[in-house]
Formats: structure tokens, sequence, C-alpha cells
């Protein structure tokens, strides 16, 4: 078993998204990330924000934070989840730093 690492998401999930969609999105990927014997560790929901420039037409977006834990091998099978959602506009993982 490979070491896990620490990572950070911000997600920007479609303003039309209602909260219900986004907490579920976001439900989603927790629940990926613990299948795979990961861990999140923090969870924040900044809410609608304006973009600063238009994504897919949208001028404002769902903004949520997530910190996790988890073995670099999954991080692929990660981000082609969010490729594939219709619903999210951008997305970042980002390794932490200790």
């Amino acid at each position: 078993m490979a070491a896990m690492c620490e990572y950070e998401l911000v997600a920007i999930v479609s303003p039309d998204a209602s909260d219900e969609v986004v907490a579920g999105k976001i439900d989603g990927v927790s629940q990926l990330i613990i299948g795979r014997q990961g861990e999140v560790d923090e969870t924040q929901r900044w809410g609608k924000k304006r973009l600063d420039y238009p994504i897919k037409k949208y001028i404002e977006g769902n903004f949520t934070l997530l910190r996790f834990k988890i073995e670099p091998a999954y991080i692929r099978e990660l981000r082609a989840v969010l490729e594939t959602d219709v619903d999210v506009l951008r997305y970042l993982v980002v390794k932490r730093s200790k």
C-alpha cells in the first residue's frame, strides 16, 4: 500500500444546481475518497460567488473546498469523475505540502 498524500480540491458547480444537488455531488466525491481507504478532513461550502470570467456561459458558480488524504493512484479516478460531471464547471486538485 502506497503512502497517503494530502490534497485539496476546489470545485465550482453550476449556479443552476440546487443546494441539494451540490451537497450530493460533494457527498459523492467524499464517498469515493472514503471508499478508496482515504479520509476527508474538511469540507467548506463557500456558496455562490461571481467568477472572474465566464465559464460555459456562467458568470457565477457554487464553490466548495475539500481537504482529504488518499493514495496518489486514486487521483486519476477522482479527476475522471469530476471531468464527466456536466454540473462541474471547473475543479482543481492540488497536493498539499507539509
